[in-house]
C-alpha cells in the first residue's frame, strides 16, 4: 500500500537488485551517464534506497563530483546534521537520486533539505519513472528528469484487482481478536467445518445455513485448531488441551494429551498426529489411534509445537516443525526422528513436499528453507519477510509463499530465484491457497485478494474490513476465509 492506504496492484523491489555487488556499479554508471550532461557539482541521495545510488554515481562519474546523504531528520546527537557529508557551496549544481519518483514526496523533501545551503538542484536520476505526479512535479521546478525505465517500459501497468463479493457471510463464528491464526475453513463438498475462537466446531451447509456446533469442555480457551475431516467424522484440537473426535455433532471420543493444543491434525490409516504443548516442558507430536483416541507414541520437542504436522506418505514420516526452530521429521510408525534441520527461528505453520522430494517451510526468521526431504540437507533458503507465518504452496515449478512484508512471492522452486512478486495489501499470516490456476490470499488488513499462478497478474479484491489471520479454506468451488469481527465469507472459485 502507499503511505494513505491506497493499494498497489503490484510491487517493485529495487533494493535486492541494487545492493548486489554485480549490479551497483552497473546502475551508477547509467544513472552518470544520464546525469553527465547536466554538468554537476554534487550528487544527493535522501534516505536508504537513494544512499549506495549516490555513493556508486560518485566513483561510476571518475570521481569528478563529490556527494552527501540526506537523513530523514537531524541526526539527534553528535553535530546533528541532516545533509552528511563536504560542505555544498552556494552555487553548485547538485543531482539528486533515488530508486523511483512516484508521488515525488521523497525528492520535495530532498529539495527542501539542500534549500538552506543555497545550490541550484538542476537533475533528478532514478531508477524507474512511474510518470505520475511526482514528474509533474520536476518539471513544474525546471529539475530535468533522468529516469533508466518507466513502468510502461518494463511491461507493468497500474492494473487495479476487479471487484470480488462474496456469495455470502455468515456471523458470530468467532469472538474477536487473538495473536494466534483463525482456524482455516475445511469445505467440503457437502459441508464446511470450522474452529471458533468461542469454544466450538461448527458446521454449515455450503450456503452458511448452520448445521451443529459442539462445545469444547473450555469454552474461554477457544478452537484454533483447523479441523481435519474424514468420512464424516471430524478431528481437532483446543486450547482446553483436548484432542476430540466428533460426527454429527456429537463426541466419538475425546483425550487430554496436553496442557494446549493449537496445531491442526493430520490423518494417515487409522492414525491421528497433532502437535501438543505442554506449559514449561515443551512440546511434541503425538501419534493417536485415530478410531479411539488413544496414545500410541510421542516424538517431543524442545519448545511448543504450534505446528500442524504433514504426512509425507512417499517417504514414511511426518515433517512438522516447533517453537525451538527444528524443522522435523519422524517415522510414521514409531515417531523415531529421521532428520532435524535447524532455521534461526520459530517454525508455527505447515511445511509442504513436492513430487521431486524438497521440503519448503517459512520460519520466524523470515527465511523459506528448502531442504531434502529424505536427509533434511538445506537446499536453499531466501529471505521474504521480518518473519514467515506461512504454508507455501506448489504449482507448476513454483513455490509460492507470503509473510508480514506484504507481498507474495513465487519462487522457482529448484533454485529459489525469484519469478514474481504481487502485493497482498498487508502482512500475511497462515499463507495462500490455490484455486486452480490462481492463487487467494488474505491479510491483516483485511483484503483477500486473487492472483493468476503465471505472472502475479492481480485478478480481484474484496476489502472485508476487519483483521484476517488465517489461509483461505477451498474446496469443490467454494473458498471460505474468517476474519476478527466474527464474520466468515465465502466466495465461488
Amino acid at each position: 500500500m502507499d503511505r494513505v492506504g491506497t493499494p498497489y496492484a503490484w510491487m517493485l523491489d529495487t533494493r535486492e537488485m541494487v545492493l548486489q555487488k554485480r549490479y551497483l556499479p552497473v546502475v551508477g554508471r547509467l544513472l552518470w551517464e544520464r546525469l553527465e550532461k547536466h554538468d554537476i557539482d554534487f550528487v544527493a541521495g535522501y534516505t536508504l534506497a537513494a544512499h549506495p545510488l549516490a555513493v556508486a554515481v560518485m566513483y561510476a562519474s571518475g570521481h569528478t563530483v563529490d556527494g552527501v546523504l540526506i537523513r530523514r531528520s537531524p541526526k539527534e546527537n553528535g553535530l546533528c546534521k541532516l545533509v552528511e557529508g563536504p560542505d555544498i557551496p552556494a552555487g553548485a549544481r547538485v543531482a539528486l537520486v533515488d530508486d523511483l519518483v512516484n508521488s515525488g514526496d521523497t525528492l520535495k523533501q530532498a529539495v527542501a533539505a539542500l534549500r538552506p545551503f543555497g545550490c541550484q538542484v538542476v537533475a533528478a536520476g532514478v531508477l524507474i519513472d512511474y510518470e505520475l505526479e511526482g514528474a509533474e512535479w520536476l518539471r513544474a521546478e525546471g529539475i530535468a528528469l533522468e529516469a533508466l525505465f518507466t513502468l510502461a517500459e518494463l511491461g507493468v501497468s497500474a492494473r487495479a484487482p476487479q471487484p470480488w463479493e462474496p456469495l455470502w457471510v455468515v456471523e458470530n463464528v468467532n469472538g474477536g481478536e487473538y495473536r494466534a491464526p483463525k482456524s482455516i475453513p475445511h469445505v467440503g463438498p457437502e459441508r464446511i467445518h470450522v474452529g471458533s475462537d468461542r469454544g466450538f466446531m461448527l458446521c454449515f451447509d455450503r450456503s452458511g445455513n448452520e448445521l451443529w456446533r459442539y462445545a469444547v469442555r473450555d469454552k474461554e480457551r477457544g478452537v484454533h485448531s483447523s479441523p481435519c475431516v474424514r468420512e464424516g467424522r471430524v478431528y481437532f484440537g483446543a486450547y482446553d488441551g483436548y484432542l476430540y473426535c466428533v460426527e454429527d455433532g456429537k463426541l466419538v471420543w475425546e483425550t487430554r494429551p496436553g496442557q494446549w493444543i493449537g496445531s491442526s491434525p493430520a490423518l494417515w490409516g487409522d492414525r491421528l498426529y497433532v502437535g501438543i504443548e505442554y506449559g514449561q516442558s515443551g512440546g511434541g507430536l503425538l501419534c493417536a489411534d485415530a478410531s479411539t483416541g488413544k496414545r500410541l507414541w510421542e516424538a517431543p520437542a524442545a519448545d511448543y509445537m504450534h505446528a500442524s504436522p504433514i504426512v509425507d506418505e512417499q517417504r514414511g514420516q511426518a515433517i512438522v516443525g516447533a517453537n525451538d526452530n527444528v524443522l522435523r521429521a519422524v517415522d510414521l510408525q514409531d515417531g523415531s526422528v529421521r532428520w532435524e534441520h535447524e532455521t534461526g527461528g520459530a517454525l508455527k505453520a505447515w511445511a509442504s513436499v513436492d513430487a521431486d522430494g524438497t521440503c519448503f517451510a517459512g520460519s520466524f526468521d523470515g527465511h523459506l528453507y528448502a531442504v531434502d526431504a529424505a536427509t533434511g540437507d538445506l537446499r536453499w533458503r531466501r529471505k521474504l519477510s521480518q518473519n514467515l507465518y506461512c504454508t507455501p504452496v506448489l504449482t507448476g515449478d513454483l513455490v509460492l509463499a507470503c509473510g508480514h512484508s506484504g507481498r507474495l512471492v513465487a519462487m522457482d522452486r529448484a533454485t529459489g530465484h525469484v519469478r514474481w512478486v504481487a502485493a497482498t495489501h498487508g502482512p500475511t499470516v497462515g499463507g495462500p491457497a490455490l484455486i486452480g490456476e490462481e492463487v487467494m490470499t488474505t491479510s491483516v488488513e483485511g483484503w483477500v485478494m486473487r492472483f493468476a499462478c503465471a505472472d502475479g497478474a492481480p485478478l480481484g479484491g474484496y476489502k472485508a474490513g476487519a483483521k484476517m489471520m488465517g489461509a483461505p479454506g477451498v474446496g469443490a468451488g467454494l473458498a471460505c476465509v474468517v476474519d476478527f469481527t466474527g464474520k466468515m465469507h465465502a466466495f465461488s472459485v
